[in-house]
């Protein structure tokens, strides 16, 4: 290969290999393999940069874990296109936290302690998540950055800046859900929460935002044949609406089961539920007229350009989850700030992270890493901003979206509202 090649160049070649397929994935492993092995046997400090994530490969979870993968391995290619962080390669190593904490926290002490990666990113339950980052992360000093955990309590872990996030904190959502009973002149309104960390702090943010009756919150355990004791609770004082976090495996047999039973009301669904195979694995004619929250998606050439390459990439996977573009901007703000650092050393790149993705700075976007490296290198201030939009992070280590209330209309998830960020803080 040319020295002087430029990146566009680099990235046509990067977008065709991954037209490649598993085979050329494959190939492609093996080469990097064989780099790995020749950069590794000189000075570590211009060998490979490893990094982990702890994703749900199976469990309830298990719809976000490959369309959160998908994306990691896009930033992956995409940064190290550009020459990767300090001219180095960078390694993504994935293992499966199954939705499990106690499997989660093994995952991820085998990333620091076995494979010695750097960073950590994962998982997507918000329990597994505050479990990785109690037991992992902080006593081991090594960043922590989800890309989908939501839980208000993660905002509040005596973290030392170790725990960061790329979602939006569950407040939001919560406060919207409320907000939606209250739009459709809701009197009385029930919570129902899978019982962790996620769905316990949900619960309490929707019961004090909401200004009717609460008539029941009831929490639940995943992995049940069946959830009728609980539909009966839930519904015993006939609540005009359910704000419903849970995850989709558990969330498809309950929903299944209350239309059954022929149970009344309606349903707000937490982001975690907005799945096209929940819809299609409880029918669009149950669903249809359920209310739903998200994130707003951004809007604008990178975020087209990001679903275009991702189709391309993976045509005959789900386009993303909620949380694949959150995923892709994990991965690049750490790298970014690996190379302000200086090092991949977790002390230091905490210490990069609100500066090269918070305003002011000259603006980064998609596709913008080697453009990055390079004011970085000029002594420049940089604010990167990618596919899920602004990633500036704030002194608990969040963002802040705007939120949309959706609504299921003919079998897909229509939006209906924007509520901006700024309303809900």
């Amino acid at each position: 290969m040319a020295q002087d090649d430029s990146f566009a160049d680099r990235l046509t070649r990067r977008r065709a290999m991954r037209l490649g397929g598993a085979a050329g994935a494959a190939g492609l492993t093996g080469l990097a393999g064989c780099l790995d092995s020749l950069q590794n046997s000189g000075n570590s400090s211009s060998g490979s940069i490893d990094v982990g994530a702890v994703l749900p490969f199976s469990g309830d979870l298990s719809d976000f874990g490959a369309p959160m993968q998908n994306a990691l391995r896009m930033a992956e290619e995409d940064i190290n296109a550009a020459g990767g962080p300090l001219g180095r390669e960078l390694n993504v190593h994935f293992e499966d936290s199954t939705s499990s904490s106690t499997d989660g926290v093994n995952a991820a002490n085998k990333l620091v302690d076995t494979t010695g990666v750097n960073a950590l990113f994962g998982a997507v339950s918000s329990g597994v998540t505050i479990s990785i980052a109690q037991s992992v992360s902080i006593p081991k000093e090594t960043v922590h950055i989800t890309p989908a955990s939501s839980s208000p309590v993660i905002s509040t872990l005596d973290d030392d800046d170790y725990v960061w996030r790329t979602r939006t904190n569950d407040r939001f959502v919560a406060k919207v859900m409320a907000m939606i009973a209250e739009q459709n002149d809701a009197s009385t309104a029930a919570v129902l929460y899978i019982n962790n960390d996620f769905g316990s702090a949900l619960a309490d943010v929707f019961s004090s935002s909401f200004g009717g009756e609460v008539t029941a919150e009831v929490g639940y355990e995943s992995g049940q044949s069946s959830y009728q004791q609980l539909l009966s609770e839930l519904f015993a004082d006939d609540p005009e609406f359910v704000a419903f976090a849970g995850y989709p495996e558990s969330g498809t047999t309950i929903l299944s089961q209350w239309d059954e039973e022929g149970y009344g009301g309606n349903w707000i669904l937490h982001t975690s539920l907005l799945s096209d195979d929940v819809i299609g694995n409880v029918g669009a004619d149950v669903m249809n007229g359920m209310y739903g929250v998200r994130t707003k998606p951004p809007s604008g050439s990178a975020t087209e350009n990001f679903v275009s390459d991702y189709e391309s990439a993976y045509p005959d996977a789900q386009l993303f989850s909620p949380y694949s573009w959150n995923s892709y901007d994990a991965l690049v703000s750490w790298a970014l700030a690996a190379h302000a650092a200086g090092t991949p050393e977790s002390p230091s790149v905490k210490e990069e992270l609100r500066p090269v993705a918070t305003p002011p700075g000259e603006a980064v976007g998609y596709d913008g890493f080697e453009s990055g490296v390079s004011l970085l290198d000029d002594d420049t201030d940089i604010d990167y901003s990618g596919p899920s939009g602004n990633v500036n992070y704030d002194s608990n280590g969040d963002v802040a979206s705007d939120m949309v209330i959706v609504q299921v209309e003919d079998g897909e998830f229509v939006d209906q509202e924007t509520v901006p960020a700024e309303d809900l803080t």
